[in-house]
């Protein structure tokens, strides 16, 4: 059974909602370097300590846009994936990966698309285990006519979404990203 929030509860999430997104705003307007705790705290209206109490730092804040991507495709998206096929799967999976980068915007998109963001390949939790798994099922069901192992083919298939996330950036949101995100899924995938 989950515990009832309180009043001070309800707050306290409240409060770390108004940091978020003022943090994460003034990312998009300034970059990550271009910002620092101060300015934050100051623009969410809450004092510097307050702002540490909720994140350790602004590269703490700004990890949370990977969290909340992780949480919601190992708590939410997984569940609407059951029982649909397994292109289809892969394609409304990168769907709301696309939806994602449309969401943060052109501009924050293009700070988080570069080289020195290791986060991409750092990362083998949440969402990339949610499509591994996907793969590895397909698979077995002999419906991923892909030869190579679950782990290489959930690599590829993210060095292609985050190519088309990375031009439609390049060329300021400029095309449906997720049109173009789908006719190159398609190539890869239809290839086999």
């Amino acid at each position: 059974m989950k515990k009832k929030l309180t009043n001070r509860d309800k707050q306290a999430q409240a409060t770390k909602k108004k940091i978020y997104q003022v943090g994460i705003k003034l990312i998009q307007k300034h970059g990550l370097d271009g910002v620092n705790v101060t300015q934050i705290a100051k623009s969410a209206g809450v004092s510097v300590g307050t702002f540490y109490h909720y994140y350790n730092s602004k590269l703490d804040l700004f990890m949370d846009l990977y969290r909340k991507a992780d949480q919601y495709y190992e708590t939410e998206l997984v569940h609407s994936l059951k029982g649909c096929s397994y292109p289809k799967n892969v394609y409304r999976f990168f769907d709301e990966y696309a939806e994602l980068a449309v969401e943060n915007g052109v501009p924050l998109t293009q700070k988080m698309y570069v080289p020195e963001n290791t986060l991409f390949t750092a990362r083998t939790q949440g969402m990339h285990a949610v499509l591994e798994a996907l793969i590895c099922d397909a698979q077995v069901c002999g419906l991923c006519k892909l030869k190579d192992t679950p782990q290489e083919i959930e690599k590829e298939l993210f060095l292609i979404a985050r190519g088309v996330i990375f031009d439609w950036a390049l060329y300021e949101g400029s095309y449906d990203l997720k049109e173009k995100m789908q006719k190159m899924l398609a190539l890869y995938l239809e290839s086999a």
